[in-house]
């Protein structure tokens, strides 16, 4: 896994340099714990993944176009380690898996998947990972909830109509840095949300146990607030928070401790540095207080480290902020003198180098129906510079596509929805972990509170990607998945007995019709396991494998491991009877999407053109592909009388060829010689070929001779068109298999395994009319949602790119999404709009 960054220089501050020089070399536990964390960080890298989708929600039957971005979850570079990506389409409720789609990724993917035009109306998640990623918790994944409608009536949408949104269904308090201790005023932390995990608005009262009331509080922003509190010992404290309907909800605050420590961040109120205060409830005696390590480390990598004492009722820390490397989330946590976690905060320092400035416009502010758009794209860097990277833009129609306000992007997932999730329990979510709502509003510079609201919402994270609970108890992931550089086909060849034998040859052919076959070769294990590893091919491919003995026998048993098995669902976060939509709002979008299918169905036939009837009067040799010469200047065909009894393919040429010597070399090998061919080369090696592949001799004395079709030699001029490599002649041979027509079902040949697989998906073009030339087809009408989609764009040395399409007949606005990222992993996000009249 790649590193961008190095490692921040640590700063001792002599402000909480309580203890004296001989104490500390004696007890250097941040050194233990600051390698414990370099130890984790290099030995379990992870990696993260973003998919753009072309707009939020879908009709049944529709193309979701979509486009993953790969990086590298500690520096947040690019991520080209993993090779393959895979994209799910879950049905939460049930956990089924609707569509698996494997992609092929060198930092980025494109694909798509087409939605089944059977899928009942629900909300499902879309999900994206690597097989190196199921190393970890699923909740890295990436996943994102669409709704699919079915093309339902409208009375019948609305019967699914919910409960309000401000209704108040749970509220979760958070004490700052993880406690609150009797008789120590700390600042408590809180999320109030409805059935959809959504924030409420509202406020409440705090009594303690003998009903008097020891504070007031309100929220501040989408559900989230904070207030001073100061527990008194011996006391429990209960909150009462605000219904829509007047009535109030009842929820115990987290049970003070009887003593230990509480930490406070401002993180607001400086530009230039963070400052830190920690309390101690029971200080020891001055000199008899030992180290207090404090480690404040981002996604891994330790920026600096500081040390405060036991002995101190009270002390302060400043963190300089030119400390912290990179935009993002940062922890902060101080620590026992054994180096035991004792108090913990989450802060998000923005520095601004990680935000590319994507800027994208039309040629025009407003256009005609059908007329053609020129959009320019133009990328820098923070300071101004030109960049190259990797863009995906959608342009969607406003009538149809509407997105939730502040939605995720590239910049919002990779700096905060990766790094943290939402934290809530009570009746409907049991602990769970849900993204951040409206990520974007944190990153609006229009937004006076910002800051402040983005504070709000690190203290009430209970999740986090790094853990140092579990550093320091040595939970170690179960390495079981490993990066995939491509496409892999394992399993055994064992003896029919079970047992495993030794010196065992095996070949694969991987054959594709018009395609020339991929062919490899290798050897099993210990246990009679094999491997063909870093496999490149799409779509479905017939595969066929078989082993062969040293002694030429192939009486082995083959097996085949099936493709990768899909992670399990984790079940849908929010009950999905609650989910609120309206489909008032996307009447529009229901309206015109059925026409829009049919419209791209079509659109795909009329790629194929059509020829008018014709009558045919003579027949005509099919053309075979796998031969890229001419005429053959011998031609063996192999029926089942020949074949059988036979050891090798080129066994069977033996006095059947005029001018070809076959000598046996070996049980069951055997070697050619073309008699009147110049041996040019440094053998009298013929070049051998199989279904136009070109292959070595030991490739063709493993292939079963009942599987050839025929054999084709050639001499001379016939040659010729393989110019100094067919110098000694030439043996084609053709495969049964290889014949398109090929009945796989006779297919019975000991020692041989033949079934077909699954590769990369194949990359489909986005359908959209040309209506730059009158046609025909023009007359339907076109009031697709999504106006265009390009995954491919990339930006020059100048940090610009062009890309065009064509209007629909639709009118009113349309919005411009551009995504991305540079070739260095800074990410980017740009929105515009123009007018169609």
């Amino acid at each position: 896994m790649k590193n961008n960054l190095t490692y921040c220089f640590i700063t001792l501050l002599s402000l909480l340099c309580f203890t004296n020089t001989s104490h500390a070399q004696e007890q250097p536990v941040y050194e233990k714990l600051r390698a414990t964390l370099t130890k984790y960080r290099y030995s379990y890298p992870q990696e993260k993944v973003y998919l753009h989708l072309d707009k939020p929600y879908y009709m049944a039957g529709e193309t979701m176009w979509l486009k993953g971005y790969l990086f590298d979850a500690s520096s947040n570079g690019v991520d080209s380690v993993s090779r393959v990506l895979y994209v799910d389409l879950v049905q939460p409720a049930t956990g089924k898996v609707i569509v698996h789609k494997v992609l092929k990724a060198l930092a980025v993917s494109v694909g798509d998947i087409q939605l089944p035009d059977t899928l009942a109306t629900d909300l499902y998640r879309i999900r994206a990972y690597t097989n190196y990623m199921r190393n970890f918790s699923e909740s890295l994944f990436f996943e994102k909830d669409v709704r699919v409608w079915q093309n339902t009536n409208m009375s019948s949408m609305n019967e699914n109509k919910a409960q309000a949104l401000n209704e108040v269904a749970s509220v979760n308090f958070f004490p700052e840095g993880g406690y609150l201790v009797e008789n120590l005023e700390s600042r408590l932390a809180f999320k109030i949300v409805n059935k959809l995990g959504k924030g409420v608005e509202t406020s409440g009262f705090v009594l303690a146990n003998d009903k008097d009331t020891v504070g007031v509080f309100s929220t501040a922003h989408l559900g989230h607030g904070v207030f001073n509190f100061h527990p008194e010992t011996n006391n429990t404290y209960s909150a009462y928070v605000r219904k829509s309907d007047g009535s109030y909800i009842k929820q115990e605050l987290p049970q003070p401790q009887k003593g230990g420590y509480i930490m406070s961040v401002d993180n607001v109120t400086y530009k230039d540095k963070i400052r830190l205060y920690i309390q101690n409830s029971s200080p020891k005696p001055a000199g008899q207080g030992k180290e207090l390590p404090i480690i404040v480390q981002q996604r891994g990598e330790v920026c600096m480290i500081a040390k405060g004492s036991e002995s101190s009722k009270s002390f302060v820390a400043n963190i300089p902020k030119n400390q912290i490397p990179d935009d993002g989330v940062v922890q902060i946590t101080l620590f026992s003198p054994e180096g035991l976690p004792i108090c913990e905060r989450l802060i998000f320092v923005e520095h601004g180098n990680r935000a590319l400035q994507v800027n994208v416009s039309s040629n025009k502010v407003e256009y005609k129906s059908r007329e053609k758009v020129d959009l320019n794209i133009e990328v820098k860097d923070a300071e101004g510079k030109p960049v190259q990277g990797t863009f995906s833009v959608a342009v969607t129609d406003a009538s149809q596509v509407k997105s939730e306000p502040y939605a995720d992007n590239i910049l919002t997932y990779v700096l905060l929805n990766s790094e943290v999730k939402e934290s809530l329990s009570g009746q409907y979510y049991q602990q769970i972990q849900g993204a951040v709502e409206q990520p974007q509003y944190y990153f609006d510079n229009t937004q006076e509170n910002r800051h402040l609201h983005l504070d709000l919402l690190m203290m009430t994270q209970g999740w986090r990607r790094f853990t140092w609970q579990q550093m320091l108890n040595d939970v170690k992931p179960k390495m079981d998945y490993f990066v995939e550089q491509g496409l892999e086909i394992t399993g055994r060849a064992l003896r029919p007995n079970g047992k495993v034998t030794d010196k065992l040859t095996l070949t694969l052919m991987l054959k594709k019709p018009k395609e020339n076959p991929i062919i490899a070769m290798t050897s099993v294990d210990s246990l009679g396991r094999y491997g063909f590893y870093n496999l490149d091919f799409t779509d479905s491919v017939d595969v066929y494998l078989q082993a062969v003995k040293a002694n030429g026998a192939r009486n082995l048993t083959l097996t085949i491991d099936e493709a990768l098995s899909l992670p399990k669902t984790r079940p849908l976060q929010i009950p999905n009877e609650v989910r609120i939509f309206d489909p008032n709002a996307f009447a529009t979008f229901l309206k015109y999407s059925r026409e829009s299918i049919e419209l791209e169905k079509k659109l795909i036939t009329e790629k194929v053109q059509m020829l008018q009837e014709v009558t045919v009067t003579a027949k005509k040799e099919p053309e075979d592909n796998r031969k890229i010469y001419g005429q053959a200047s011998n031609t063996l065909k192999v029926d089942d009388t020949l074949c059988g009894g036979m050891f090798s393919v080129l066994q069977m040429l033996q006095g059947r060829v005029p001018g070809v010597q076959v000598v046996q070399t070996g049980m069951g090998t055997y070697s050619v010689l073309i008699r009147g061919q110049g041996s040019i080369n440094a053998s009298n090696d013929p070049l051998f070929l199989i279904d136009g592949m070109q292959v070595s001799s030991d490739v063709i004395n493993t292939l079963p001779p009942c599987d050839v079709e025929s054999i084709d030699v050639l001499k001379g001029a016939d040659a010729a068109i393989f110019g100094v490599r067919g110098g000694n002649g030439v043996v084609s041979v053709l495969t049964r298999k290889g014949n398109a027509n090929y009945d796989w079902s006779k297919s019975n040949t000991e020692g041989v395994k033949i079934q077909k697989r699954m590769g990369y998906a194949m990359t489909r073009e986005f359908f959209a009319p040309q209506y730059g030339q009158a046609k025909p087809e023009h007359v339907r009408p076109d009031y697709r949602s999504t106006l265009y989609w390009n995954a491919n764009i990339t930006t020059d040395a100048s940090g610009k790119a062009t890309t065009s399409f064509w209007n629909s007949d639709a009118k009113g606005n349309m919005n411009i999404k551009l995504e991305g990222m540079s070739n260095q992993g800074r990410v980017g996000v740009a929105q515009n709009e123009y007018l169609v009249r």
